[in-house]
């Protein structure tokens, strides 16, 4: 390997670590991350040892995906995820203490998921943040928050 270590990726860790995972499924990232500087001389992040137990516990288990396919053979083709909206039944029991304002907003998901997450929140007596409602929408459209306003409604 170069004076970088651009090829300790997390492939590679995988494979450093395969033995230690399967061994023990619960071992901690730090355990992990110290073993991997000890056999490599280099300090690897916690990000790409975390990747690559991941990469260890599809190897041995499977996918999600795979999981449900072998439970429910032929279920799981195409997964399609459109909206979802969910709030907490203490958050509700709560609302009725707080002030008569509510507050929406929303922020982008990125990476493997992608879709924007809108969020209604609202605020006691004391100031303390209370959150009544989640969806996740597709993006920022005038039906996703129609969607998630008439839910939450």
């Amino acid at each position: 390997m170069g004076q970088d270590h651009r090829r300790l990726d997390s492939k590679v860790i995988a494979q450093h670590i395969f033995t230690m995972v399967k061994a023990d499924l619960t071992i901690s990232i730090g355990v992990l991350q110290g073993g991997v500087e000890n056999h490599f001389s280099y300090k690897v992040s916690y990000r790409n040892v975390w990747l690559a137990k991941q990469r260890v516990i599809a190897r041995i288990y499977g996918t999600w995906v795979q999981l449900v396919t072998q439970l429910w053979p032929g279920s799981v083709d195409t997964v399609i995820f459109h909206r979802i909206f969910w709030t907490f039944p203490p958050c509700v029991k709560a609302f009725k203490h707080c002030k008569p304002l509510n507050f929406v907003d929303s922020t982008h998901l990125y990476d493997k998921y992608g879709g924007t997450l809108l969020m209604a929140i609202a605020q006691d007596g004391n100031a303390n943040i209370l959150p009544i409602a989640f969806a996740i929408v597709e993006g920022e459209t005038k039906e996703a928050w129609s969607f998630f306003l008439s839910y939450l409604r």
